[in-house]
Formats: structure tokens, sequence, C-alpha cells
């Protein structure tokens, strides 16, 4: 299953209810399952961006579905990443 990286940066809406941020992950989790997406890491991040985490996503649209239906809850922003792992990208440097 695909994997991606978000870097998450906090709106003013998300910094004014930072308290909520960890009860937040939960339903963020419940609202990936709908998509068929899994939160398998989330980090809290000091430096450019608040948090880091790591989806699992059956296709590139069903992330792109589930970003959008986190990002318009007003909490943060993100900049999606497509990860590959080490495996994965012997496979793809092997077709070279």
């Amino acid at each position: 299953m695909p994997r991606y990286v978000l870097l998450v940066d906090w709106t003013e809406h998300g910094v004014e209810a930072v308290d909520q941020t960890v009860d937040r992950l939960g339903h963020g989790s419940e609202i990936a399952e709908t998509f068929g997406c899994e939160i398998e890491h989330v980090w809290w991040t000091q430096g450019s961006h608040d948090m880091v985490s790591v989806v699992h996503a059956p296709d590139e649209e069903s992330m792109v579905a589930y970003t959008l239906a986190v990002v318009r809850l007003g909490n943060f922003r993100t900049t999606t990443l497509r990860a590959w792992s080490e495996d994965e990208i012997r496979d793809i440097v092997g077709r070279l």
C-alpha cells in the first residue's frame, strides 16, 4: 500500500485549540479509515512544521480525498509527499 509523509502546519484555529491536538488524532484516524487509509505514525515537531505523520493509502485518489477531508476541518494545512521503502526504490532504480 502506498505510503505518504504529511508535513503539517497548524492554522490559527488549530493553535487556538492546541490542547485538543491529541484528541483530534483519534478523529483523524476515524476519517482515514473511511477512505481506506491508515495513520502509521504521528510526531509533534519543533521547527519548520508542527507535526509529521506517515499514512498508508490504497491509492493516490484515496489519499487526496482523506487529506481534503481533514484539512477542511480548519486545524491545519499539509504538504504531502509520496514515500517509497528501500525495497520499493530498489525495484524502481532497477528499471534504469
